[in-house]
């Protein structure tokens, strides 16, 4: 989750591993609140008043720059950490009652609100809650009851302080959003724009002699992702983009394939790191992504004057994995909230031969042989979901799927459901030993 860095730095450890003892810490520093930081003594009432005190103070965390909220540490009323005070667990007013509260008393609904209980070991009994809420994009959160849409407030932190925007404030944090959205898909098409040009300057690269890649692998599927809150991961130094290929190595292995990996060496490019093979790609220090692996594309066996063949199968596990891929490198950079994708299907030989999908390797797709769809296709997914759960990941994957192969005459997916599954029992032998991270 992509809190303040300060507050890591603040209380000597990240917020979501906070402790009794930390928060000992804090007081024996008179650690103070600030706009990403509130203690609180009390636990919320059960009473709507003590229900829209803690929507406020969620949405005004979320409203301005995220933050943390600590109930069960008294400020003193001098506006820092001043005395433990954990409380007895309310029956029925646990982590379940807080979500509550927060899905009917936030609009729209704050996402990503970590809720943590911190069992006191000094208080026999009793409990801290620590409530860690990132920055939002889908900020202006307003607060209102249950049913009445039309009796709203906004907050925002001020200092240590919560303010009500003004009408003339709310405007401006909606033209806000709405730029922030336009601010991503302008920087969604320079992400993939820039890996289209650095993936053809490899392919027509020739080295010594040889042959240029292209020759061998003339068509591919890319897929560029950027995040909603950026991330930042340090990549100014080889060391520190031989540490980030080394870290996004390790992730890409627990993919449903191992097809994400990328090959050595890091190689070196402005605020990012870049490699070359099949996959080629560039992972960037904001969290942004882009990826694209060879098509399995190959000349009709039976009609060498035919249209090509392109494996179906094969495109649709790549997309998983790439989509992990880019998801699990915008969760390492901090990154949070969704995860804006494009993919694309790309030929770099300056053929334009038309093209069959094979579902296996006797039946074909039914529909007209036709040249690679020129259009991308986008979705945009919860980030946090496609990391912890690999279905959210296929279901993501199967979105973009669908639209480039109905450009090929596809009526859907073959392997890939629509509810995240894959159908293993399409699949032979071969491509389920590349299954590594999915059950068969």
């Amino acid at each position: 989750m992509a809190l303040p860095a300060r507050l890591t730095a603040t209380l000597g450890q990240h917020p979501d591993h906070l402790t009794e003892e930390d928060l000992q810490r804090a007081i024996d520093s008179q650690i103070p609140e600030s706009v990403d930081l509130d203690w609180k003594k009390d636990f919320y009432q059960g009473t709507d008043a003590g229900k829209k005190e803690l929507a406020k103070d969620v949405s005004a965390m979320a409203n301005t720059a995220g933050g943390m909220v600590v109930i069960g540490v008294d400020d003193g009323k001098k506006d820092h950490a001043h005395d433990l005070a954990p409380s007895e667990l309310i029956p029925g007013r646990g982590e379940e009652w807080i979500r509550s509260v927060l899905a009917n008393w936030i609009q729209p609904v704050v996402p990503n609100v970590g809720v943590r209980p911190v069992k006191s070991t000094v208080h026999a009994g009793k409990i801290y809650w620590i409530l860690t809420v990132p920055p939002s994009t889908q900020a202006p959160h307003a607060v209102a009851a249950p049913g009445n849409d039309y009796n709203f407030r906004v907050h925002v932190r001020h200092g240590t302080t919560t303010r009500t925007l003004a009408e003339s404030e709310i405007a401006q944090r909606y033209r806000d959003r709405f730029q922030a959205a336009s601010d991503d898909v302008d920087r969604l098409r320079e992400v993939a724009d820039a890996g289209r040009r650095y993936l053809k300057d490899f392919l027509t690269r020739t080295v010594e002699g040889s042959s240029p890649p292209v020759t061998y692998s003339p068509a591919w599927v890319s897929l560029a992702a950027v995040p909603a809150v950026r991330g930042t991961y340090p990549l100014a130094t080889r060391a520190d983009r031989d540490e980030a290929f080394s870290r996004f190595e390790d992730l890409a292995c627990h993919g449903v394939t191992l097809n994400a990996r990328p090959p050595y060496p890091p190689l070196v490019g402005r605020r990012q790191v870049r490699f070359e093979g099949s996959p080629t790609g560039q992972l960037h220090q904001d969290g942004s992504f882009y990826a694209a692996r060879a098509i399995d594309l190959h000349n009709n066996r039976r009609d060498a004057d035919g249209p090509h063949q392109m494996s179906q199968r094969a495109f649709e596990v790549d997309l998983v994995t790439l989509v992990q891929a880019a998801a699990a490198w915008a969760a390492e950079t901090g990154a949070v909230g969704d995860l804006m994708l494009s993919a694309a299907l790309h030929r770099y030989d300056g053929r334009d031969n038309l093209v069959q999908l094979v579902v296996t390797e006797s039946v074909f797709q039914h529909g007209p042989a036709l040249p690679l769809p020129t259009a991308p296709a986008q979705t945009t997914g919860d980030l946090a979901a496609i990391v912890t759960d690999k279905r959210e990941a296929v279901v993501v994957a199967w979105t973009l799927a669908a639209d480039l192969l109905a450009d090929m005459g596809a009526h859907q997916p073959h392997i890939l459901t629509s509810d995240g599954d894959i159908l293993t029992d399409r699949l032979n032998d071969g491509f389920r030993h590349q299954l590594t991270g999915w059950p068969v």
